[in-house]
Order: C-alpha cells, then sequence, then structure tokens
C-alpha cells in the first residue's frame, strides 16, 4: 500500500459520437478537476521554481523534498500508430496540453505529486486521465484517481463527489463509480466475474445492457434504471444513502455517507438492489494479498438475488 492507504477512483463512462463533443469534454473534465480539487497545489507549481523539464526522462531528482511536481501527458494517433508526449506543468505547458486537446487525442493525462526525501514521488496526489476505449474508441473513460486518505478530509470528499456529479449530468453517463482502483480500472466485480475473464474493451461498449459493478457510488444509466425499479424503489431498498435522479436519466446511488464506511455489508445491500442490471455469473474468489486494495463483492450469481 502507498502512502495515503489504497487508491480511490472516480470514473465516468460514456460515449461521444461527435468529436468536438469529446474534446470540449475533455477540457472541462482536467479543467474542472485542477478548479474543483486541486487548485492550491496547481498554484503551488505554478508559483514556485520552474520544474526541471529532464525530470521526464526519469533518473533524476524532480525537486526539493516535500515540494509539488506535477505533468501533462497526451497520446496522439498518428496513422496506425500512437505517439506518446509529455511535459512538465507551467502555464506554458498547459497552454500546450489545451492546444493539443482541441483535436482529441487519445487520451490525456494530468498528474500531481508530493515529492519526498530523494527528490522523487513519495505521494501520488492526483492522476486525471481522460481516455479512449482501445478497440472501441467512440467509447470513453474519463477518471481521477486519489489515495484513500484524502476522502477522510469532509471538505475534500464533499468537492470530489460535487465535481463527480456536476461532470455526469451533463454527460448521460453509460456507467460511473467512485471505489478503489484495480487492475486495468476495473471494477470490483470484473476482478472476479470469471472465467472468461472480462476486458473493459468488452464491458465499456456494453454498460448500458449491463451495469459493469457496484460500489460505494454507482451511476446506473437511464436504459437499466427501469429495471431496478426507478429511483423510488431504489430509495426503498434502503441500500442508500442518496439516489438522485440526473438531468438525462441516470441515477446516482451512493451507499454510505463517508467513503471509508462502506464495507462487505453495505455491498450486499447494494448487489441486492441492483443486481438486476448486472452481468450473470458466479465470482470466484482468490486469497487476498496485501498489497490489493479490499473487493467488496457479493461472491453469488445476481440472477439469484431474492426481490
Amino acid at each position: 500500500m502507498a502512502e495515503g492507504g489504497f487508491v480511490v477512483r472516480g470514473e465516468i463512462d460514456v460515449e461521444f459520437h461527435s468529436e468536438a463533443k469529446y474534446s470540449n469534454t475533455m477540457r472541462e473534465w482536467f479543467e474542472g478537476a485542477l478548479r474543483d480539487l486541486f487548485s492550491d497545489e496547481l498554484e503551488a507549481i505554478l508559483g514556485g521554481p520552474p520544474l526541471d523539464p529532464k525530470g521526464m526522462r526519469g533518473g533524476v531528482p524532480l525537486g526539493p523534498p516535500d515540494s509539488w511536481w506535477g505533468f501533462c501527458s497526451l497520446t496522439e494517433r498518428v496513422g496506425r500508430n500512437l505517439r506518446d508526449s509529455a511535459r512538465v506543468i507551467s502555464e506554458k505547458n498547459l497552454d500546450w496540453f489545451y492546444r493539443k486537446i482541441s483535436s482529441g487525442p487519445f487520451s490525456a493525462t494530468v498528474g500531481i505529486s508530493k515529492l519526498g526525501d530523494n527528490g522523487s514521488p513519495r505521494l501520488r496526489l492526483a492522476r486525471i486521465t481522460v481516455e479512449r476505449q482501445e478497440g472501441a474508441e467512440s467509447w470513453v473513460r474519463l477518471g481521477c484517481d486519489i489515495p484513500e486518505y484524502s476522502l477522510r478530509d469532509s471538505g475534500f470528499q464533499g468537492a470530489f463527489l460535487r465535481f463527480m456529479k456536476t461532470q455526469a449530468n451533463t454527460l448521460g453517463p453509460s456507467f460511473g463509480h467512485v471505489a478503489h482502483r484495480y487492475n486495468l480500472e476495473n471494477t470490483a466485480l470484473e476482478e472476479v466475474l470469471g472465467p472468461p475473464w472480462l476486458l473493459a474493451e468488452q464491458t465499456v461498449p456494453e454498460s448500458r445492457q449491463y451495469l459493469r459493478g457496484y460500489s460505494w457510488v454507482t451511476l446506473c444509466p437511464k436504459e437499466l434504471s427501469s429495471a431496478l425499479g426507478g429511483k423510488q424503489e431504489l430509495l426503498e431498498s434502503g441500500a442508500f444513502c442518496e439516489v438522485e435522479e440526473l438531468a438525462d436519466g441516470a441515477i446516482w446511488l451512493q451507499a454510505t455517507p463517508e467513503f471509508a464506511a462502506y464495507d462487505d455489508n453495505h455491498a450486499r445491500a447494494v448487489w441486492a438492489a441492483v443486481s438486476p442490471a448486472l452481468r450473470p455469473g458466479v465470482p470466484m474468489r482468490s486469497e487476498p494479498q496485501p498489497t490489493d486494495p479490499p473487493l467488496h463483492v457479493v461472491y453469488e450469481d445476481a440472477r439469484n438475488a431474492k426481490p
């Protein structure tokens, strides 16, 4: 486990049929996260000594201990190939980053870290991403990864949830969640449902047919909400402290007021409430490792859940 605890991921999945909408959403995602969640850290970077661009090549200290460091990167499609480019954060490089976003790259990332005694990242405060789905590039995953300890601050937790909900309210999401980050940004359910094991290239394009998973916060698309009885039935299930219908009919489901309170018992209640929308199959247990985040899942076929 890294300093700050396990990583928590906020993710929203959506399909774009317009390149202009895609690039505009990318910019709004990055600008919104940096403005609403990490403005103090960004200001410290931009107002401090210029970051050494040689740090992007690795092998050298990135800066003095306890200072903030950050980068912005892009992956662009050039013919059949993908080309990566990355720069340290500065006013000039952020301008470059946002100009590049206007062309709708394959993916983009902004990262912010606190440096340790040796000048390398000690705490990865934020990793903000937008990426097309390999093999189904109209589908896009918007992500924001943070250390778990950040959510112990009630002020930050509230800001993080407001950011996620505000973004989701404009996008018509096919899925979304706030949960521990697992391999390849899988959901907890996708980590254990198999074999055959599911890959995001399959589950993301099918996320309006099957709910990809369930967690502390789950975004259910409008196409699946009726199978769950709609807002009123979800409220009456008792599984959620907050049920809110978004502008396009998607439903925001939050299980507990605090992230730290979400446990196996709450997961079972959420599972029972959303089981009609889940992909069928019996999850497989495995031996947990100390370095793995907890898997709050029910090891039963969702088809057998009692109404």
